[in-house]
């Protein structure tokens, strides 16, 4: 039963420094493909490098600059990053988006690089990965005045309403539950990914944010992405194998890996 964990940041420190042992849990649990999602410039070459190092898992990369990091884009994207999504290993243009929570950057100047993201994952023919929080509408309102490249993309952690994940759908998104999704507190969450499309699903962690309920506080794995598969699969009614199955089909079909 192979497994994904479409977003994880397993460069960061907190996880490449046991990572032999993050990985021989990870790869215990059935994963087999794991995207490397980087959120500024210096974490897209991080991401990028380690993707094409590690060989218990395959790995690819996610290469872009986060909303909270918007500020740091002067003018246009840099040639030393746009040259990263070329890379054959590169196979979405992201973290991107807009965060309404942090406003780490100005809403304006996040809005604006977020437009450059679009842009740039249309020209290279790569999906988008979209980071979205207290920010749904407007950032939908952004992929439908731009129009969304048909590579479509993937709104990462999604906790927006079912609504939303339906409009991103339509665009051709994919809706990427986390580990948040087992929070107690959840529910609406949970009802959004029992309703919609199973074709539109994929798996992540968010890692090494985001814990599962169980475990919160502490740093989360890719490991741990086997519990938002058991949680969705369950609330959908269905077998875990069978739920496993369909995540790794949607996987393919965006990211081609």
């Amino acid at each position: 039963m192979p497994l994904v964990d479409t977003h994880c940041h397993v460069f960061m420190p907190e996880l490449k420094s046991r990572l032999n042992d993050v990985l021989a849990r990870a790869t215990g649990e059935g994963l087999r493909r794991m995207l490397l999602v980087g959120f500024n410039e210096v974490s897209s070459f991080e991401a990028l490098s380690l993707a094409s190092k590690i060989e218990a898992i395959k790995c690819y990369a996610a290469v872009g600059v986060h909303p909270h990091d918007a500020k740091e884009v002067k003018g246009e994207i840099s040639e030393e990053l746009l040259s990263l999504g070329e890379n054959e290993r590169v196979v979405a243009i992201g973290e991107t988006g807009l965060d309404y929570y942090r406003n780490l950057s100005p809403k304006e100047v996040q809005r604006e690089v977020f437009l450059k993201h679009i842009r740039w994952a249309k020209k290279a023919g790569k999906p988008l990965v979209c980071h979205i929080r207290d920010a749904y509408d407007d950032a939908l309102a952004i992929l439908k005045s731009e129009g969304p490249g048909k590579a479509g993309g993937i709104l990462h952690c999604f906790q927006g309403d079912e609504r939303q994940a339906r409009e991103a759908i339509e665009m051709g998104f994919y809706i990427s539950f986390a580990c948040n999704i087992t929070y107690r507190k959840n529910d609406a969450l949970r009802e959004v990914a029992a309703n919609i499309p199973l074709e539109s699903i994929l798996c992540e962690t968010d890692s090494p944010y985001l814990s599962p309920e169980h475990a919160r506080g502490k740093t989360n794995e890719p490991a741990n992405v086997i519990y938002v598969y058991e949680t969705i699969a369950s609330l959908r009614g269905m077998p875990l194998d069978e739920f496993a199955d369909a995540v790794w089909k949607n996987s393919i079909k965006l990211l081609g890996w």
